[in-house]
């Protein structure tokens, strides 16, 4: 909602100041909305001022599968070992040690060191929470509807531009059914 002034107030009572927008269409999922402003740009609108907003946002949690104390250790042994890699490399790479170690060596006895380091700390992360959340998920975000928001002084140019370009795609509809029908 904004008021004259070029004041945007949400429903949570904030104010942001800045340019004045206004929803031009409401779509039930994303890829809708986008072609709705494809086909703003594709009628040289400065799509610039174009804004998607996503409504009503939830998360949906998928579980995909339960972990084992192995996943986990495994896993932090994984990242332990890249984290230990990398430090290896940075010490070597700058000498940093008194060592007469060649590169490679410091590497792989860096990432060795992570890798224990990694799985130990997983572990007992795990061991901690005493199992809890035990199990893998995925939590997309989702969206209710998807607004297509644009500058106010623009707003009534891109309103007119789509109302013409649905006008022009109904008429060549139905010019093409009318030629594929035998008369």
């Amino acid at each position: 909602m904004s008021d004259n002034a070029g004041t945007d107030v949400t429903r949570t009572g904030t104010i942001h100041v800045g340019v004045a927008q206004r929803a031009i269409g409401t779509y039930d999922d994303y890829p809708s909305a986008c072609r709705t402003v494809e086909r703003l740009r594709d009628n040289d609108f400065s799509v610039e001022q174009t804004t998607i907003m996503a409504a009503g946002l939830h998360t949906v949690d998928r579980e995909q599968g339960q972990v084992s104390t192995a996943d986990v250790t495994r896993r932090g042994a994984i990242s332990g070992m890249l984290i230990g890699a990398a430090v290896g490399y940075m010490l070597g790479l700058f000498d940093l040690t008194e060592t007469s170690l060649a590169l490679p060596w410091l590497i792989v006895n860096a990432a060795i060191l992570g890798a224990v380091l990694g799985a130990a700390i997983a572990l007992l992360g795990y061991v901690i929470t005493q199992g809890r959340r035990s199990f893998v998920a995925n939590q997309p975000v989702r969206a209710d509807r998807y607004h297509i928001v644009v500058d106010a002084d623009l707003a009534d140019r891109a309103v007119r531009l789509l109302r013409d370009a649905k006008a022009t795609q109904a008429t060549s509809a139905n010019t093409i059914s009318a030629k594929k029908s035998p008369a």
